[in-house]
């Protein structure tokens, strides 16, 4: 029913009473993501026991769900560059009554990391005061670009979509890049010669460093990428430490830091790591 696991471990802790009033959910892909969230609304809102075949004729809420006609659901997506206030006020207006058609009335706001100030602090009213009945899930490819009054009143979880390598844009400069600077020791001489050249603009380099970390976590899963040497020598836990590396690159990536040395430092933590 879900792709991805998470949402099981949160029906169980909606059938326990336990569920969070917000959810911040950083993924590699925003739709399917969104595909697993209004799975998991049909769920918590359904009146009987939810199955995938809907067999009850009296209960026509997975249709209106399926078709955007749910009024106590509504979804926020970026109105141009930005997610502006009036959108956030359209929430605040519908939701001051109790649900009527569900048990729940139910934001998603999708690419919330184009929330500016405005609209973040007039949604802090649902963050920082919940209502029993009122559940947001926040979506994100990039939860560092997340306005952080936000980020701190939701629940933060991260989701990995498994993607065909067809679907991997860098796949083959990762491949490149890794089994160059594995066990190197010019890998810093090759970052400067060779890799720095290989995008010219940061957000491709944010973009290549996700792939990277989207392949990590593919093979984690058990998508055995051979072709790539430190896979075959290299046990899980080292990998697991590499993740967490590269994580902490993206950070400076977006964080506007000189490509260069993170580029640097990224070889060199992980000659530390796998020594």
């Amino acid at each position: 029913m879900f792709e991805a696991d998470i949402f099981n471990k949160l029906l169980s802790r909606h059938r326990e009473n336990r569920l969070s009033h917000a959810f911040l959910f950083e993924t590699n892909d925003l739709n399917r993501c969104y595909s697993d969230i209004l799975n998991f609304v049909k769920f918590i809102n359904c009146p009987f026991e939810f199955k995938e075949e809907c067999s009850r004729e009296d209960c026509n809420l997975c249709s209106l769900i399926d078709n955007s006609n749910l009024p106590n659901l509504l979804k926020i997506d970026p109105d141009g560059t930005q997610i502006k206030k009036g959108q956030i006020q359209e929430i605040i207006e519908k939701f001051q009554t109790m649900p009527i058609f569900s048990k729940y009335n139910i934001y998603i706001i999708n690419q919330c990391d184009k929330l500016n100030s405005s609209s973040a602090n007039s949604l802090l009213k649902f963050l920082e005061e919940p209502e029993d009945n009122i559940i947001g899930f926040f979506i994100t490819n990039s939860k560092m670009n997340v306005i952080s009054t936000v980020r701190s009143r939701c629940q933060e979880y991260s989701i990995y979509y498994d993607k065909e390598s067809k679907d991997y844009k860098y796949l083959d400069n990762i491949v490149e890049y890794l089994n160059s600077v594995y066990k190197n020791d010019n890998a810093i001489l090759y970052n400067k010669n060779t890799a720095l050249f290989f995008f010219e603009d940061r957000s491709t380099w944010i973009d290549f460093f996700k792939e990277m970390l989207y392949l990590f976590h593919s093979y984690l899963k058990g998508d055995k990428i051979l072709e790539i040497k430190m896979f075959r020598d290299l046990s899980n836990d080292i990998i697991v430490k590499i993740v967490l590396l590269i994580e902490t690159i993206l950070k400076y990536l977006q964080s506007n830091g000189n490509i260069e040395l993170i580029l640097d430092k990224f070889v060199l933590e992980m000659r530390n790591i796998y020594a």
